[in-house]
């Protein structure tokens, strides 16, 4: 991989990792060969035992002491809640802990959620940097290829597959999809995402149209974070032998309640590439935070 920045540019810097999966343990583990002194929350079940991790409870975080907090990919939840892996009880932090910091430190976070909102403090949100979001679409894609091969009993060339939204994940989804074969719809209502389509020989349906594709369909990609584009009308036209993988993180689609309901085959993976590569996502975002952090 040549996605790292210089491995000795952290050094005298206080990060604190806080809870998270496998990519916040390469993320931590890429920081730590960057000569950064680590506090990491949330990661009891891992020895860690390497120069340069302290492992710290939440409450005894040096927060006046911090260069960068990050965050995992989901960021924080309702009460201060937040997701670990690695970790036997549960990982949560109190915002007022949070008035101690530099007004300097860095906060770094996948999403925004409505806790991190209410800190009123600049947050970071990596997946909203160009950056970081088409490079993560490589394993993105990767796992969308895993999962229709996984799910259903038949190849990908010749199977005929919609990809909803063509930004830049939906684009290299689409892309790949075509190089095996596949017959790839794209939905979009972006006359620039159309003629991106005709040029890599995609058929663009426009969202308004879409529901005249959706009995057809062998696998529907969704990547368009909103649970108002597609109405249940166009839902209820979704074959049943159809897959569907939803990718976007925010509002939903279809939600696996509604997918339930309709007797759908339907797989919610938000967190495709911490699932299927999180040394290689891990490795995308701790290279975009080490560069944020040394250009501050």
């Amino acid at each position: 991989m040549s996605w790292m920045t210089d491995t000795s540019s952290l050094y005298g810097c206080n990060i604190a990792i806080v809870g998270g999966d496998a990519r916040q343990k390469e993320i931590a583990h890429h920081c730590q060969l960057s000569g950064a002194n680590l506090y990491v929350v949330g990661f009891d079940q891992l020895a860690l035992t390497e120069p340069g991790f302290t492992k710290v409870d939440s409450h005894e975080l040096p927060y006046e002491e911090l260069d960068a907090i990050v965050f995992p990919v989901s960021g924080v939840g309702e009460e201060g809640a937040v997701r670990s892996s690695f970790s036997s009880k549960p990982v949560k932090l109190d915002s007022k802990a949070f008035k101690r910091l530099k007004t300097s430190c860095l906060l770094f976070s996948g999403i925004p959620t409505a806790w991190l909102e209410a800190l009123q403090k600049p947050v970071v949100y990596l997946m909203d940097e160009d950056q970081i979001a088409i490079r993560n679409s490589i394993p993105t894609a990767e796992g969308v290829i895993w999962l229709l091969l996984q799910h259903t009993d038949h190849t990908i060339h010749g199977s005929t597959i919609l990809v909803t939204g063509f930004g830049r994940i939906g684009m290299t989804i689409a892309n790949r999809l075509k190089s095996l074969g596949a017959n790839v719809l794209g939905g979009t209502t972006s006359s620039a995402e159309k003629a991106r389509m005709i040029e890599m020989s995609i058929e663009p349906i426009d969202l308004d149209n879409i529901h005249k594709k959706m009995g057809m369909l062998d696998a529907w990609i969704n990547t368009i974070p909103s649970d108002t584009v597609f109405s249940e009308d166009i839902v209820n036209q979704v074959s049943h032998q159809c897959l569907v993988i939803e990718l976007a993180s925010g509002p939903k689609a279809i939600t696996s309640k509604t997918a339930e309901s309709l007797g759908l085959r339907y797989i919610d993976a938000p967190s495709l590439p911490g699932i299927i590569a999180p040394k290689t996502a891990g490795l995308i975002l701790a290279s975009s935070i080490i560069e944020r952090i040394n250009s501050k």
